[in-house]
């Protein structure tokens, strides 16, 4: 039997991790976006980096996106003031940052071609987005050109996973791409097993309170081939999955939506929907679109 999330739990969960997020992990709040961090020494700058993870992370699950824009902009200009030894470090967070700020928007099409301002920093960064947005954008059509593209991104990260190891973000990069891929190609299974492995990886390399988030949600992935396979019931079981992981992630309730509106569900559905529009009350216009 498909689960359902009733609404007064869902306001719980949401409201702890709200709490958790801005106020428990640091008692510094979120500054204007425009204003300039403190990375002069390494004592404030290792601060600086985690609030900005936070408050980014903050925008970005608010639908805020101007003011994620705005605080990533800010960070890569401070660059400058960093010290030579640190700075490659400080602008691989930027990256990974801008990264989720893209992802979120779900535009897998635009994604392809995406190429991040210093992902060089982290080098499996650029190929996980490019490789799972050709292959997710390939989907619907059996696109070769696309697919053919994230195999070349695949092979990329398979290099990079190679020399990292297996516990580390370049396998995760691997496992989610390739997982993608062999859910364009319509092995089920397969695809599963990957981006299953992906996740578990997820849960090993990122602590409970890490204010970071995965790039490219391997379960998220998961879930939206199931349901664009007609898979509604096992889609809307791995939407609830991610619900309790991500309480304010507004993507995973669009897709729990759908997926209960194709299995009848639609009372379910619109408070699902409901749900969603409330997390992102105060979101930017575009962002808002994706609720409507």
């Amino acid at each position: 039997m498909t689960r359902l999330i009733p609404i007064v739990s869902w306001l719980a969960a949401a409201w702890l991790v709200a709490t958790t997020a801005v106020g428990a992990q640091s008692p510094t709040a979120c500054a204007e976006p425009r204003a300039v961090p403190d990375v002069v020494t390494a004592a404030s700058r290792d601060a600086a980096g985690l609030v900005l993870a936070r408050c980014v992370r903050v925008d970005i699950e608010a639908g805020r996106w101007r003011d994620a824009d705005a605080r990533l902009e800010v960070a890569r200009g401070a660059a400058a003031l960093v010290a030579t030894s640190a700075r490659g470090t400080w602008l691989a967070e930027v990256a990974r940052l801008e990264a989720l700020r893209r992802v979120d928007t779900g535009d897998w099409g635009a994604l392809v071609d995406l190429v991040l301002p210093d992902e060089a920093a982290l080098p499996w960064l650029g190929p996980l987005v490019r490789g799972a947005a050709a292959a997710r954008a390939s989907w619907a059509a059996q696109d070769g050109a696309l697919q053919a593209r994230a195999r070349a991104e695949l092979g990329r990260l398979e290099t990079l996973a190679a020399a990292a190891g297996p516990i580390s973000e370049a396998e995760r990069a691997r496992l989610v791409v390739q997982g993608a891929m062999a859910g364009a190609q319509y092995e089920r299974d397969e695809m599963q097993l990957l981006l299953d492995a992906a996740h578990d990886l997820e849960q090993r390399l990122y602590a409970p309170d890490d204010p970071r988030s995965p790039v490219v949600l391997a379960w998220e992935v998961e879930a939206d081939l199931l349901r664009l396979t007609d898979r509604y019931a096992a889609a809307s079981e791995r939407y609830l999955d991610l619900v309790v992981e991500w309480p304010r992630r507004v993507q995973t309730r669009v897709g729990l939506a759908a997926a209960y509106r194709r299995l009848g569900y639609a009372a379910q559905a619109d408070e699902t929907l409901a749900q969603a529009r409330a997390l992102w009350a105060e979101a930017d216009a575009e962002a808002q679109a994706l609720v409507k």
